[in-house]
């Protein structure tokens, strides 16, 4: 979405970095519930470091940066995490050729305590195995992250929020 809006175009067309209007991809600012990303891309860059099933908005900001995130050159791309839904029980799981993808959503304490749980992984070492030159079917090349989310509602005014995340990289 972040590459169809004006002046943002992709570092190359295997790769999940951008330029915002001349900058480079390191003076975009990447956040996630407001800590920083220094690598928001996964295996090589063809897969986002973020988890759509977790994430509830994304704000671009390419001009008139606030003086909150520090003076950057191109750009600031601040995401925020979803919560839990503090109703009811739900969940998700899918999968395709190269990955699967699992989350579960509900409360802890009704109308109080929300929590979210969400993971994806890729099993791509199948594909390299198939190309026949041996020193590419002994590759591994493969990335796993989980995220969790739990919010805690004090009062009307008062919230508490943790997020955890957690990934890992394997070439």
């Amino acid at each position: 979405v972040v590459m169809s809006l004006p002046g943002v175009t992709s570092v190359s067309e295997a790769s999940t970095g951008f330029n915002v209007r001349g900058g480079s991809a390191d003076q975009n600012l990447v956040l996630f519930n407001d800590a920083t990303i220094y690598n928001p891309s996964h295996l090589f860059g063809f897969f986002s470091a973020f988890n759509a099933e977790s994430v509830k908005s994304v704000e671009l900001y390419k001009s008139s940066i606030p003086s909150k995130y520090g003076g950057r050159l191109a750009s600031v791309l601040d995401i925020a995490g979803r919560e839990g839904n503090n109703k009811e029980w739900k969940g998700s799981a899918g999968i395709s050729m190269l990955t699967g993808k699992f989350s579960v959503e509900g409360p802890i304490v009704k109308d109080k305590t929300s929590i979210l749980f969400s993971a994806r992984a890729t099993y791509s070492d199948w594909l390299l195995r198939q190309i026949q030159n041996p020193s590419y079917n002994n590759s591994t090349a493969s990335f796993a992250d989980a995220d969790l989310h739990l919010n805690h509602s004090i009062n009307d005014r008062n919230k508490i929020s943790l997020t955890v995340y957690g990934s890992q990289d394997a070439f």
